[in-house]
């Protein structure tokens, strides 16, 4: 594990207040680390906003079979970010308490075994890179088939609601353990009550009041301008939605701050005070919820490793693999073990795959739950990949989402070219070309003009990671996977057809106004 001893971050998002900026940086890290300053914190609320993420699911019938037709849904997730220097506060804390948190998965041997939230080097004894949900997944498929001989189950369980349900006195305690205190330090305590009994404003409500007003950044500088659409402001450069001074004399008086401590939001007088939940999306959130399962991912590995398996944990999604002879015992000793952190396993979501030779061939079949029946021509699907017991997939629905994306950018390409301010009657390709095609999927350094001399450019640490074929020509390497190139060789020839077509229009467009 690599700790960031820079926990120090500037983050672009518009909220209440100026972001800050690299200059900021000695007065922030002695802010925050002052604990005496830090226990004394007005934090301001966070924004909140619901992303909908659209997904394409395999339609299923009443005894549990997969038919090939799929439907669409939405899953909605509850997102809450932090004011920037809140935020560092978190980002901070989440430093602290990540150190520690490595040295017990160390001390309970189970470094392998959580993998979201961390940075892992590939290879310990160099500067590698840091490990991925590619290295996870191959870790899992590498273990399958070096064990062909074994008739195996892989189990996969989804906690329901995680961050949604994390208990705040078992919290509280984890937190405590980690420090190894009986109680938390007073700086401690107040991160800890702000993420229990935190209050926010909807995005909305806060848009709605500034919108005639946003603060965006210029060529000259900072102004304040009419953004006639929320989901403009990325396109103006909004750096806030107002300023620091406006809180109280607006956002306050106004009664836009709601008080996510009591249960009931509408009556919070009639409302019990909550005692589960902490907001996802802010720099700590990840770490405690690492925190909050350490006990629990020990006993899980401890009981498993004595069984000859493995088990994984990446966020709110677990998975053991074990000899099927297992099977039962595991997946009840699972749902026990997770009740006893207040928590509970997602049934919909829970799928147990077979890995051993049917008719004489090795592959996979996937357990129908309901009639206790395998099915054939079923892949095991982890972190974004399919499995079959050798070839290793894209999962389709990532490389349906690369495509839909592409189409989209094109349209809305499209649309600006003939109906865009900016008088420019076609696409501006090279962007596209960057987005969706091998041109753009290198993965290179980024560097930043030398202000000292403008003929000089400096090494910024970041890096243009590429795009989803960048993503794909990894996976293929680690895998060492054909069936994955297959998969995305057709991208030019898809993107070429619709950026033509586009072109076309365009120009018949513009070839009609005249």
């Amino acid at each position: 594990m690599e700790n960031s001893k820079d926990w120090f971050r500037l983050k672009k998002y518009p909220h209440i207040g100026l972001p800050l900026k690299l200059k900021h940086k000695a007065w922030v890290e002695n802010y925050v680390t002052n604990p005496d300053l830090v226990k004394k914190h007005s934090f301001y609320p966070f924004i909140h906003r619901k992303l909908s993420v659209r997904k394409f699911r395999q339609k299923k019938l009443e005894d549990g079979t997969k038919t090939k037709e799929r439907f669409e849904s939405y899953k909605e997730r509850e997102v809450f970010y932090a004011n920037h220097l809140d935020s560092n506060i978190y980002s901070y804390y989440s430093s602290l308490l990540g150190e520690l948190y490595e040295k017990k998965l160390d001390y309970f041997g189970i470094a392998d075994c959580v993998t979201a939230y961390r940075s892992i080097r590939l290879n310990e004894k160099s500067e590698s890179r840091n490990k991925c949900n590619i290295d996870f997944a191959n870790d899992v498929f590498s273990y399958i088939k070096s064990n062909k001989r074994r008739n195996l189950v892989a189990i996969t369980f989804d906690i329901t609601s995680f961050f949604d349900n994390l208990n705040h006195l078992k919290l509280k305690k984890a937190w405590c353990s980690i420090l190894q205190t009986q109680k938390l330090p007073d700086d401690h305590y107040a991160v800890f009550k702000n993420l229990t009994k935190f209050s926010y404003v909807e995005i909305d409500d806060l848009y709605n009041e500034f919108k005639d007003e946003i603060i965006v950044n210029t060529k000259t500088g900072i102004s304040k301008i009419k953004v006639s659409q929320l989901g403009l402001l990325k396109e103006k450069n909004a750096v806030a939605f107002c300023e620091l001074k406006d809180f109280n004399s607006r956002i306050r008086k106004k009664k836009l701050v709601k008080n996510n401590k009591f249960s009931d939001k509408e009556n919070f007088r009639k409302g019990t005070q909550r005692t589960k939940g902490i907001p996802q999306g802010s720099p700590i959130s990840a770490t405690l919820a690492n925190i909050y399962l350490l006990q629990f991912d020990a006993k899980i590995n401890s009981k498993i490793i004595d069984l000859g398996g493995i088990y994984r944990r990446y966020s709110d999604d677990m998975i053991v693999i074990i000899d099927e002879n297992h099977k039962d015992e595991i997946y009840q000793y699972f749902l026990d073990e997770i009740l006893k952190e207040n928590l509970l396993i997602q049934p919909s979501k829970t799928q147990i795959f077979y890995f051993k030779e049917f008719n004489g061939v090795y592959g996979c079949k996937e357990l129908n739950q309901i009639t206790d029946v395998l099915t054939s021509n079923t892949k095991f699907e982890y972190l974004g990949f399919s499995f079959n017991g050798s070839d290793v997939y894209l999962k389709s629905s990532g490389l349906s989402k690369f495509y839909r994306k592409m189409k989209r950018s094109i349209r809305r390409g499209g649309f600006y070219a003939k109906y865009g301010s900016n008088n420019v009657p076609h696409l501006f390709k090279n962007r596209l070309y960057k987005k969706f095609t091998h041109l753009g999927s290198q993965r290179k350094k980024i560097f930043k003009p030398d202000p000292h001399n403008p003929n000089k450019f400096l090494k910024t640490g970041e890096y243009d990671w590429g795009n989803f074929l960048s993503y794909a020509n990894l996976a293929e390497r680690i895998f060492k996977s054909k069936k994955i190139k297959n998969q995305v060789k057709g991208h030019w020839k898809k993107f070429d057809m619709l950026l033509k077509s586009k072109e076309k229009e365009i120009t018949k467009f513009h070839h009609n106004s005249k």
